[in-house]
Parts: structure tokens; C-alpha cells; sequence
């Protein structure tokens, strides 16, 4: 999951910018990229690798990736061919990444959001110039789904589990189940940044209140099979940006701290133990937080965006309650610079986990372009 609010800049900034005719960035064979050194007493922490890079055409961006087992996932996201804004969904087969046609599905400009239930109940959220589009793969095509009454204005979030899913809009969340959609109308003012389902009767959905003339404060809603619950804590003013959850007593979350002129948000990491939040953030920092996920027994990743734009993706893992900082990948081919995560998800049980987002390419002495990146941990 990711951050809406940022992410929703990035891609309107991408999709009306001017695009530069550049040579595409080396691609890394899946998974063969050697992988960063470790800091000093990292040596114990897994490398991630780049598994894709610079294969679509330059302003390219994956925003989501979800994952049905080792042979089976899905990156969706973005490219610009001829000038035009082309919505880019990317299947991993066990072995290499290849994109996915999608006949009789209306075409999109940005494919947004991806969430899998089984590598036969997949669903896909974009937008185009002709409005949105929710589609369904069923382990053999994409077909077009209908859209609620509430629309998402491009940016709405996705969550899926057996027999139901979620999509949350500007004014509500939005579920579908047995063919009817049915609509929790949002509060004027609260912006939900990513939602999270782990099954039918247990989902999250996170992000922040903001409205002229009133205090902010953060957004933690909890859903329990019948009703939405804000479980925020009393005065918190965090913009909660990705939500993950282990089991029905152990949900973590990113946030930012309030913006401050001069200053970068400092990232936050809280848990929920099933009757309080927890700030657990430690060392955690040298990045804007916006995904987070992990391994069901016990291990946490988080990463986003890091400050500034020189180096690579960074990446924090919590296991045994100690953080540990890990450098991503380098992408080789040139000089590239703001590597950018914006979701993270695990690959099955192996112990491995996926991350997508985008990384920035040197084309001249004030120019780059912007390519698409998928990373892998190798444990």
C-alpha cells in the first residue's frame, strides 16, 4: 500500500510534464544484479536486487505490486509512448516479468492499484482521460467490472479477500460483494492513503483528517464485519501513509509527522497489539515512509521515499524487535539518482519480498528521466 496523497502528485505531475527522448536505462535480468554492500554490521541483513529496470519508455512509474505466490505476482503502474500516458500491468510468472494485454478492458493512462487473492481472483484500479476502470483477471483474461456510485476520481485504494473487495473513494469505502456494491460514507475532510483486508469481517483503512480551519489529526479506521471504527489516538496528528497486518492483534502502520517549512516529515512506524497503538519506529529515518508489509511471523519491512535525491532505495526490516537499515540495489547503466519505493509485498511464504516503484535517470546536464524499478530481498 501507498501513499495517495504524495503518489497522486507524482503521477499528475508525470502524466502532463513534456517527456524527453532518452535511451532506455540497462535492465537487470530478474534477480541477477549483484547485490549492495551491507554497512558495517549490516552483514546478516538480506540484499534486495533488482529483478526489473528501464524496460518500459522513460516517465515510467510502477504504484503498486501484489502477490499470489513465488510464480505468481503483479506490478501496475504507468509509461508515456508517443507522448500519451499508458496504464502498464506487469505479470511475474516464477520467472521473468512480462506485461499483460488487456482486451475488451477499457484502456487507462495509469494503472493504480493491484491487490491478489489467488493467482485467479486478481483485481486492477486505473484511470484514463475517459474516466476509471476496476477490472478482474481470472487466471486467464481482464474483464471490466462495474465502478461504485462513488467514484475514487482516480486515485481510489484497493483491498481484495475471498468474495469481497474494497474501493475506497475521496467520500467512501466502498465494498463489493455478491454483485452489489455498497457505500460508508467518509467524513468532509478525511483522506484514506491505503486500506488493507484480511478477510471479509477484519479490514484497516488509514490515512489522515485535513480540513480548512481545523485541527489535523491522524485516521485509523477498523472495520469488524459490521461497522467502520476510527481507533485513532486521542490528538494524534500523524498523516498515517501504509497499513499492514500480521493478525487480528498485530497491525503496523507508516506515518509522517506534521509538515514544518525547512524541515523533512520524519517517518513513524506504530502497532496496534488489538487494544492500543504503539510508537515503534526506533532508528527508522532517512526516508518519507509510504509502504510497509511483512512476513506473518513476526519480520517487518518498510520503505518509501528517501530524502534528497542522491542514492538508492533504502529499506528498514524489524525482526526481533531490532531495525536494521538496508541499502537497495544500484540499477547499472549510468548514473541514476531519487530511487522511490511506493509498495512493498511479500513473495508467498519463501521469505522474500517484492517492492516497486521508480528510479531517476541522468540524461544530460539538467535533464532525466524517469524509469520504472522492481526490487526483490533475496531472503
Amino acid at each position: 500500500m501507498k501513499t495517495g496523497t504524495y503518489l497522486k502528485i507524482a503521477i499528475v505531475t508525470a502524466l502532463t510534464a513534456a517527456t524527453v527522448a532518452v535511451a532506455p536505462a540497462a535492465v537487470s535480468a530478474a534477480d541477477r544484479a549483484a547485490p549492495a554492500a551491507s554497512a558495517p554490521g549490516q552483514a546478516s541483513a538480506p540484499a534486495w536486487r533488482t529483478s526489473l529496470a528501464g524496460t518500459l519508455s522513460d516517465n515510467s512509474a510502477l504504484s503498486d505490486i501484489a502477490s499470489a505466490g513465488p510464480n505468481a505476482a503483479w506490478a501496475v503502474g504507468h509509461q508515456y509512448i508517443d507522448g500519451i500516458g499508458k496504464g502498464v500491468i506487469l505479470r511475474w510468472n516464477g520467472r521473468t516479468w512480462q506485461q499483460q494485454s488487456t482486451p475488451g478492458v477499457p484502456g487507462t493512462g495509469v494503472w493504480y492499484a493491484v491487490d491478489a487473492v489467488s493467482a485467479h481472483d486478481v483485481w486492477a484500479y486505473g484511470w484514463g482521460q475517459d474516466g476509471e476502470t476496476l477490472a478482474h483477471y481470472d487466471g486467464k483474461r481482464w474483464t471490466q467490472m462495474p465502478l461504485p456510485a462513488e467514484k475514487g476520481y482516480g486515485f481510489a485504494k484497493l483491498a481484495a479477500v475471498p468474495g469481497k473487495v474494497w474501493l475506497v473513494s475521496d467520500t467512501a469505502i466502498n465494498s463489493y460483494a455478491n454483485g452489489v456494491w455498497q457505500s460508508t460514507p467518509l467524513q468532509s475532510g478525511v483522506f484514506i492513503n491505503a486500506i488493507e483486508a484480511r478477510n471479509s469481517r477484519d479490514a484497516w483503512a488509514v490515512g489522515q483528517f485535513a480540513h480548512v480551519g481545523q485541527p489535523g489529526r491522524s485516521v485509523l479506521m477498523h472495520w469488524d464485519g459490521s461497522s467502520w471504527t476510527d481507533v485513532a489516538p486521542a490528538g494524534s496528528d500523524l498523516t498515517v501513509t501504509s497499513v499492514y497486518q500480521e493478525s487480528a492483534r498485530s497491525v503496523w502502520v507508516t506515518a509522517l509527522s506534521p509538515y514544518t517549512e525547512d524541515e523533512p516529515q520524519q517517518s513513524k512506524v506504530l502497532h496496534w497489539d488489538g487494544r492500543s497503538w504503539r510508537d515503534v519506529t526506533g532508528p527508522v529515518d532517512g526516508l518519507w515512509a509510504s509502504a510497509i508489509t511483512g512476513d506473518g511471523k513476526g519480520t517487518v519491512w518498510v520503505s518509501g521515499d528517501r530524502y534528497g535525491y542522491e542514492g538508492t532505495a533504502l529499506y528498514w526490516r524489524l525482526r526481533g524487535g531490532v531495525w536494521t537499515s538496508v541499502e537497495g540495489d544500484a540499477v547499472p547503466g549510468g548514473q541514476t539518482q531519487a530511487y522511490d519505493i511506493d509498495a512493498l509485498a511479500p513473495t508467498g511464504r519463501t521469505g522474500q519480498f517484492w517492492s516497486v516503484g521508480n528510479y531517476g535517470l541522468i540524461t544530460g546536464e539538467s535533464t532525466s528521466a524517469q524509469y520504472e524499478l522492481i526490487q526483490r530481498s533475496t531472503r
